[in-house]
């Protein structure tokens, strides 16, 4: 997707017919948007949104009033007014105008509750525009409403991503570049589909009550599964909030003179107990991986021996080795004579001998078992053995972690007595509510664990249940095509559970090697970002020997969120090169709109960011101040500018303080902010070279 243009009528402080063309060239594609703070910018970003969506963001104040003030307030009485927004855009080789509308008669001096109409056009070869049918329905699946605030950002909010409560937001944005939404229905569905046909199911005779019986408490097991799910999900979203705020505290420690050394100090040492935790629970996973496997070997001390002897019991018989193979006996007999020339007729004495070997030749079947087995058994001591040596090295390095753990807890909490008993007042209310926040963390962990554990219970119950239901004698070939059918759902529904698992891990992967490459060419810091399984955005401090979570400015946010932003993009981008699409998947090239990125950032991290965005995406577009940019960032951008616009802002207001008239582009001046105007509302002018 690439803007063309955007042509703005009567829509709120914009008065009449306004239109920006937007910058396209592959090295010149950037335009960007000079306006004063409240002078229309954040106006321009919900163009774009409410044209494409029919929303504007929750900022916005008195959402209902579309249309121009100054145009509403000086029409007359019953003229039907009109505000719209109109973009031209080229999508997959094709043009396309969408245009949202609204209409109103004026009856007061309040505007009513607009109803906004959508239309779309394809513009054909000839220049002519056909209608597309279900408009809404097709730009989201060009751009998904889903996705469009990462497309559309604001600069003061984006912010949030880097925050725990953005790893939602994060997570349903890869599961919308990859098109999952229909196998997460799927998934959800499923298992209603599956109850459901059960209850059609019939029984044979007095079955059918105990049938019915079963359903119903399957039926309970699943509401009460959804109920520990939304606890597990609830606790989640909490637990979250208070890492944020354990988070926000540490970092207020390192920022406090007095309390930065000791936490320092804690940061690595709650670094080593992660590692060392890391570790234990991976000897304990070994440890009882190697009882699952060998652990049968300790209840066997003595029938080794056993088994030995019996063997050797059997060889002093003569038993073992059998001196003669059944077969070869079987043929002596067959033929009648013995292999000296005897005749072996039946009933004689040489015939009656003959059997007897024959007895003692059976156990050759056997033979091949009994020597096999005595190697086996012979080593079992040895494995044992090694076993109980194993056993032994497992519990001595699991003790040695959990004394480690016990002495890195105990050097902790002895860090945090000491940060109370400092004599800063901002240092010991920190510490309290640090403490205050892990001991809620805590409880959070400790109700997601009992959730996980219920889950897991109902879960168990529910497969022994349908087993029980599916055990029973079905009456008719109906029960059984509804048997053959609910069995085929719940693979289906298991199956799409680990394909969704697998794919959003993949692109997960693919996003956080993008955002390293991304961040490491503008970042001024040893910082190493991450994306987290968990689809959390973090970034680590590598400068010294331990990797601790780093203490991120505005500056490090801004820059952690723009390449995720791009990381986005630039995997929509591969998508469709490679053909990487998947069900309704999002591939192709879009373009980015952000308003206020530079927000407060320093000079430093304005030149990274004015650095960065040009190769955020093919196409970008910036709203910002003159205050805000700056002239380093003018600078930077001037080699990648396309198109430039100044926002004129009019205030009919007479007594303005600080007010600046004119902004200077290219050696030229243009309006910035008219006081004293005719009207209130913003103007659009072209910069030129």
């Amino acid at each position: 997707m690439k803007f063309i243009s955007v042509e703005l009528e009567n829509f709120r402080p914009y008065q009449g017919i306004q239109k920006i063309s937007f910058a396209q060239g592959s090295e010149t594609n950037v335009t960007v948007l000079w306006g004063t703070n409240g002078g229309g910018k954040t106006t321009l970003l919900n163009a774009f949104t409410w044209a494409l969506y029919g929303v504007l963001s929750v900022d916005v104040e008195s959402q209902d009033q579309l249309i121009n003030t100054t145009v509403w307030n000086s029409a007359a009485e019953g003229t039907l007014l009109t505000a719209s927004v109109a973009i031209e855009f080229e999508h997959a080789g094709h043009v396309y105008i969408v245009k949202r509308s609204v209409y109103a008669s004026k009856r007061g001096p309040l505007q009513p509750r607009p109803k906004p109409e959508l239309q779309l056009w394809q513009r054909e070869r000839d220049g002519n525009l056909k209608p597309v049918l279900n408009p809404s329905g097709r730009l989201d699946q060009m751009l998904p409403e889903r996705l469009s605030r990462f497309f559309f950002v604001n600069g003061e909010r984006i912010e949030a991503l880097v925050k725990h409560e953005g790893g939602e937001d994060v997570r349903e944005a890869v599961k919308t570049l990859l098109g999952l939404e229909a196998m997460e229905r799927a998934i959800e569905h499923l298992p209603r589909v599956a109850q459901k046909l059960r209850r059609g199911m019939k029984a044979e005779g007095a079955s059918q009550q105990k049938l019915d019986d079963l359903l119903v408490k399957l039926e309970d097991a699943e509401r009460m599964t959804q109920e520990q799910q939304r606890r597990r999900i609830a606790a989640e979203k909490e637990l979250k909030h208070f890492d944020l705020e354990i988070k926000s505290l540490n970092h207020k420690m390192t920022q406090l003179a007095e309390a930065k050394d000791l936490q320092q100090d804690r940061y690595r040492l709650e670094d080593q107990l992660r590692r060392i935790r890391v570790v234990r629970q991976e000897q304990e996973e070994q440890r009882a991986s190697l009882v699952g496997t060998s652990g049968f070997l300790a209840f066997l001390p003595a029938l080794p021996g056993k088994i030995l002897a019996a063997c050797d019991a059997l060889y002093e018989r003569g038993q073992l080795p059998a001196p003669l193979k059944q077969n070869f006996v079987d043929y002596l007999i067959e033929r009648g004579e013995c292999i000296c020339g005897t005749p072996l007729t039946e009933g004689s004495t040489h015939h009656a001998a003959l059997e007897l070997w024959r007895a003692r030749a059976g156990l050759a079947e056997v033979e091949a078992a009994w020597n096999q087995l005595r190697g086996i058994v012979a080593g079992f001591d040895g494995q044992r053995v090694q076993m109980h040596d194993a056993l032994r090295g497992f519990d001595e390095r699991i003790a040695e972690a959990q004394e480690d753990e016990r002495r890195l807890e105990h050097d902790i909490d002895e860090i945090g007595n000491k940060l109370k008993r400092l004599p800063s007042e901002e240092v010991v209310e920190t510490e309290e509510k640090l403490e205050a926040a892990k001991l809620a963390r805590d409880e959070k962990v400790a109700a997601i664990g009992a959730a996980i554990a219920e889950i897991e219970r109902l879960t168990s119950v529910k497969e022994d249940l349908r087993k029980q239901a599916d055990n029973l004698g079905v009456k008719d070939a109906r029960s059984r095509r509804i048997q053959n059918r609910v069995v085929a759902i719940e693979e289906a529904s298991n199956a799409l559970v680990q394909i969704l698992e697998i794919l959003s891990q993949g692109v997960r992967r693919r996003l956080d090697a993008r955002i390293q490459e991304l961040y490491r060419l503008v970042s001024l810091k040893s910082y190493e970002p991450e994306l987290t399984p968990d689809f959390d955005l973090e970034l680590w401090d590598l400068s010294g020997s331990q990797r601790v979570p780093a203490p991120k400015s505005t500056g490090e946010n801004m820059l952690l969120s723009l390449a995720f932003v791009g990381s986005l993009i630039g995997d929509a981008r591969d998508a469709q090169k490679h053909g990487r699409t998947f069900i309704q998947g999002i591939g192709g090239d879009f373009p980015v709109v952000m308003d206020a990125v530079f927000g407060n950032l320093d000079d430093d991290y304005r030149k990274a960011v004015a650095d960065f965005l040009p190769r955020l995406a093919s196409q970008v577009v910036i709203l910002t101040s003159k205050a805000q940019a700056g002239e380093i960032v003018e600078h930077e951008l001037r080699p990648r500018l396309g198109k430039q616009y100044v926002i004129t802002a009019h205030t009919t207001k007479l007594a303005v303080s600080s007010a600046t008239e004119t902004l200077t582009l290219n050696g030229n001046a243009y309006p910035y902010q008219v006081v004293g105007s005719n009207r209130t509302g913003a103007e659009l002018t072209e910069v030129h070279d």
